[in-house]
C-alpha cells in the first residue's frame, strides 16, 4: 500500500510499505479522507516535540484525524463488519489502510449516516473542542474570548454555539478566518494587527481598579487560548493576554501547544483570582458526544475543509497547512 511517511523536518515521503496482515479480533480501515493535525504539522516542521524532549523518529505513518471503511476483520468482532463507516483514535492514517489491533477495537466509532467521511475526519479536533469547553462550564449571557480561529478555536465556537446563549469574541491574525469566525456565529472578530484586543475588551465591557493592580480589569469572563505561546498580539504572547483581558475570578483555558516556555505576569493570576486551566485531548464518551453534535446538525464541519489533496500530493498538503491565511484544515484523501 501506499503511505506518507515521516523522514524529518520538511521531509515527508509516499512510499510502498507493507498492507497490514491481520490477526485475530484485528479490524483493517481502508482511510477514505485524514485531516492534518497541529501536532503533525509541528513535526512536519521540526521533529514531533523534539523541542520540548519528545522526538519522533524517522519512517513513521502520520495521521490521527480520519474516518473509513472496515475492509476486513480479523475473525468475529463484536459491533464491526466489513462495510462499516467507522472513525477511530489511533495513529498512522495518511497511507491507504490502517489496521486497528484487537485490543484497540473499543476505541472505534460508528461514522452516522448523516456525516460524511470528510466531516468525521475532523471529528478528534471537535472532541478536543467539547473538551475544552466541558472544562471551562460556561454559563448562559457570559461573554466568552477565544483566541486563535484555528480548527480548534472555531470547534470551540462552534461547541460554544451549540450547547450555550453566550456572546463570543474571536481574536486571530487571519482575515479568512476571522470571516469564518463570523459565519459559524461570533458576535464580533478582532484582528489585532488593527486594534489592541486587550483596549477593545476594556471598551466594550468596561473596566475596574483592581487594589494592587496597574492594569484595568475588563469584564470577559473566559477566555480560550487556542493560538499558543508563539503567537503574539500587539506585541504580547496570547496567554499573557488572555491574563490581562479576564475579569477577576475569570477563567483561562489554554487548548494551545506552546512549543517554548515564554514569561507572563504571574501576579495578574494572583492578584485577579484567574482560574487557569489546562485542556489536553478528550474522553471517550466526549468523542462520541462529538460525533452527535454533527450526526443532529448542531455542529456543521463542512465550512471549515479548505483544501483536500490525494495522498500522493501529501508534502504539498502539508505545506499547505502552513499558510495560516489560506487553510483553515486541509484533508489527505488515500
Amino acid at each position: 500500500m501506499k503511505a506518507a511517511v515521516f523522514y524529518g523536518p520538511r521531509d515527508i515521503r509516499v512510499v510502498e510499505v507493507e498492507t497490514p496482515k491481520l490477526e485475530a479480533g484485528d479490524i483493517l480501515i481502508k482511510i477514505r479522507a485524514c485531516g492534518i493535525c497541529g501536532s503533525d504539522l509541528h513535526t512536519y516542521k521540526l521533529g514531533l516535540f523534539l523541542d520540548l524532549g519528545t522526538p519522533i523518529d524517522s519512517g513513521r505513518i502520520l495521521g490521527h484525524e480520519f474516518s473509513g471503511d472496515v475492509v476486513e476483520v480479523g475473525g468475529q468482532v463484536e459491533g464491526l463488519k466489513v462495510g462499516d463507516r467507522v472513525t477511530a483514535i489511533s495513529m498512522g492514517a495518511e497511507a491507504e489502510f490502517l489496521k486497528i489491533p484487537a485490543f484497540m477495537t473499543p476505541v472505534i466509532f460508528h461514522v452516522p449516516p448523516e456525516v460524511s467521511h470528510e466531516e468525521a475526519a475532523t471529528n478528534e479536533p471537535l472532541a478536543t473542542s467539547l473538551h475544552a469547553v466541558g472544562l471551562a462550564s460556561p454559563a448562559n449571557g457570559e461573554t466568552i474570548v477565544i483566541l486563535g480561529a484555528g480548527i480548534i478555536g472555531l470547534g470551540v465556537l462552534q461547541v460554544l454555539k451549540a450547547v450555550s446563549s453566550t456572546k463570543v469574541i474571536v481574536v486571530d491574525l487571519s482575515d479568512k478566518r476571522l470571516a469564518m469566525a463570523q459565519k459559524l456565529g461570533a458576535e464580533v472578530v478582532i484582528n489585532p494587527t488593527r486594534e489592541d484586543p486587550y483596549q477593545k475588551m476594556l471598551e466594550m465591557t468596561g473596566s475596574t481598579k483592581l487594589m494592587f493592580l496597574e492594569e484595568p480589569v475588563s469584564g470577559v469572563d473566559t477566555v480560550f487560548d487556542c493560538a499558543g505561546g508563539t503567537v503574539e498580539y500587539t506585541g504580547t504572547p496570547a496567554l499573557q493576554q488572555a491574563l490581562l483581558m479576564v475579569r477577576e475570578n475569570g477563567k483561562v483555558v489554554l487548548v494551545a501547544v506552546f512549543e517554548k516556555p515564554f514569561e507572563i505576569d504571574h501576579n495578574l493570576i494572583m492578584r485577579k483570582g484567574v482560574s487557569l486551566l489546562g485542556s489536553f485531548g478528550y474522553s471517550l464518551d466526549e468523542f462520541a458526544q462529538a460525533l452527535e453534535l454533527m450526526r443532529s446538525g448542531k455542529v456543521d464541519r463542512k465550512p471549515l475543509i479548505s483544501h483536500e489533496f490525494p495522498l500522493d500530493r501529501a508534502k504539498e498538503a502539508y505545506e499547505t497547512q502552513l499558510k495560516t491565511e489560506e487553510a483553515i484544515k486541509v484533508l489527505i484523501k488515500p
